[in-house]
Order: structure tokens, then C-alpha cells, then sequence
């Protein structure tokens, strides 16, 4: 059973007869009784009643003439919204919380400015998740701090970031400089465990044997600066979220000697995925912000 056929019997309904059905499809008479034959043997009923030359349709007739319609309908609008689909073009992109609240802004600005027609749609997420969502082919591209170890993903650098260790301004170590085996148990504010950082800081601290106390853990930047500067421990975070606490001394800077924490970013997309031009001119956006369109 095939759409010509859902066609050819919903025109013969309309029309009340299969020549009548013939003329309005542009084909031979004998072409529309073959497909209503065919029809008939397929499903095993009658679809009409032939009575004194006429056609009367059959009560199952009716119900396969109910559902033709609606699959016809669906297969023409899938047609025209397939046809049309450069008129509503879409960009999916993925973004970690670190990268949406810095770098990601102002490349989706520029890209509108160049396709001031297109929709983008942003799906913020930690960046294992978003590494995922990518992989299942459900965002186009992303934006995420690395390293990235999935295989089926290309990946290019974007830019990096310092972090920075920070406390309450009138914490002991304000303003100073202390050795790792002083973060041993103290209280410590982090982000959720599979963002970027929690994982630099993880591997920081086993490869050093070191044990803090987690009190506090958030997907929110703010909310881990606030915890900061209230009093309920120390954090890492990048540099760029905390300059203006630093500024305003709601947060203290500290060193740990001979450690230098660095939060690189990457656009990514499926590893053998053929970049449409609308993608390929968000990557350059992305990799080279300063290279003008051709």
C-alpha cells in the first residue's frame, strides 16, 4: 500500500467516479480501477459498492477514506516544510554554564548580525551532558570547557581561562600564599561533579593526596561567589567570574604554591559530520571572532 494509492482512492471519493478521479490526476481510467482493485485484495473488503454504474462508498470504506486523508495531509506538509526549510533556518548549539556566561554571548551576536534570519537555540548544561547531546545528534554544535576525550567528537580551542583561588576577605589566607597540604580538610565550595572544574579540582587534590570538605556544591557561579563571600569556605573559579567580587572586596584572592589551575574552552560537533555553511561560519565566529565573513 502506497501514498498513490491513499491518492488515487481519496480523488475517485471526491470525485464520485474513477474517470472522473482519472481526468483530475492526469492519468489513464485503467490505472485508477487497477489501484482500487489493488487496494481492495490488499486490505480483503470492498471500499465501494458498484450499483447501476455508480459508486457508493462501504462503511470500511469510510474508515479508510478518514485515515488517507489525514496521512496525505501529514505526507504534504512534511513536503512543504521540508521545501521551505531555508526560510526557517535553526542552529542547536550546546553550551557549558561557564561558557554561556562569558564567551557565548557575543558570538551568537555576531553570527546573528550575519544571519540576522536564522534561529538560534541554546541549550546550557554541564559539559559532560552536553558532550552527550552532541554525540546523539541532538545539538549541531557546542561550546564547552575541556579536555575533550570523546572519540566520536572534533573539537577546536576557543580560548582559556586562569582560575583563581578565592576566600572571605577576612580569611587567614587573604591575600596570601600557602602550600597544598594547607587545603587538607577545609571547607570547600564546588561546582557540580561533572563540570570542568570540579574535575580540575579533583585531579588536583588526588594527585596530591589531598581531602577537603565539600559544603557546598552548585551549578550556579554566583551562587558558590556568594557562599564565598559570606563566610562558608574557600572555591576555585575562573578568574573572569571573580574579578568583580575582587574588586568590590566581597572576595579575597589567595595562592597555593606552585599551582596554576587553567579552564580551556572548545567548540565541538560530531566527529564525521560534513559542516553545513551556516556552521561552518558559527566555527569561524567561534575559532577566529576577528575574521570577517568572505
Amino acid at each position: 500500500m502506497t501514498l498513490r494509492h491513499l491518492k488515487i482512492f481519496i480523488a475517485v471519493c471526491d470525485t464520485g467516479s474513477m474517470t472522473a478521479a482519472a481526468k483530475e490526476l492526469f492519468i489513464a481510467q485503467p490505472a485508477v480501477s487497477f489501484a482500487i482493485a489493488e487496494m481492495e485484495n490488499y486490505y480483503g473488503h470492498k471500499v465501494f459498492n458498484r450499483i447501476s454504474n455508480r459508486l457508493y462508498i462501504t462503511e470500511v470504506g469510510k474508515v479508510l477514506l478518514r485515515h488517507a486523508r489525514q496521512i496525505a495531509a501529514q505526507f504534504d506538509d512534511m513536503e512543504a516544510e521540508v521545501r521551505n526549510w531555508n526560510s526557517a533556518e535553526i542552529l542547536r548549539v550546546g553550551s557549558s554554564v561557564s561558557v554561556s556566561s562569558t564567551f557565548l554571548p557575543g558570538r551568537i551576536k555576531a553570527f546573528q548580525g550575519e544571519h540576522p534570519g536564522v534561529t538560534v537555540q541554546v541549550s546550557v548544561k554541564n559539559s559532560a551532558e552536553i558532550e552527550q547531546l552532541v554525540v546523539n545528534d541532538q545539538l549541531d554544535m557546542a561550546l564547552i570547557d575541556g579536555p575533550i576525550i570523546n572519540r566520536l567528537i572534533a573539537c577546536h580551542k576557543v580560548g582559556a581561562s586562569g582560575m583563581v583561588f578565592i576566600c572571605p576577605p577576612e580569611h587567614p589566607w587573604a591575600g596570601g600564599t600557602i602550600e597544598i597540604s594547607d587545603l587538607n580538610n577545609c571547607s570547600f565550595i564546588v561546582r557540580e561533579r561533572e563540570s570542568m572544574e570540579r574535575r580540575l579540582l579533583e585531579k588536583l587534590f588526588q594527585h596530591n593526596k589531598i581531602k577537603v570538605n565539600v559544603v557546598w556544591q552548585s551549578i550556579s557561579i554566583d551562587a558558590i561567589l556568594n557562599a564565598v563571600s559570606s563566610g562558608l569556605g574557600v572555591a576555585a573559579v575562573s578568574g573572569v567570574f571573580a574579578e568583580e567580587r575582587l574588586r568590590a572586596g566581597a572576595v579575597s584572592q589567595f595562592h597555593v604554591q606552585g599551582v596554576h589551575l587553567s579552564r580551556e574552552s572548545f567548540i565541538i560537533y560530531p566527529q564525521n559530520k560534513a559542516l553545513d555553511d551556516l556552521e561552518q561560519d558559527f566555527l569561524r565566529l567561534c575559532v577566529d571572532p576577528f575574521h570577517p565573513s568572505p
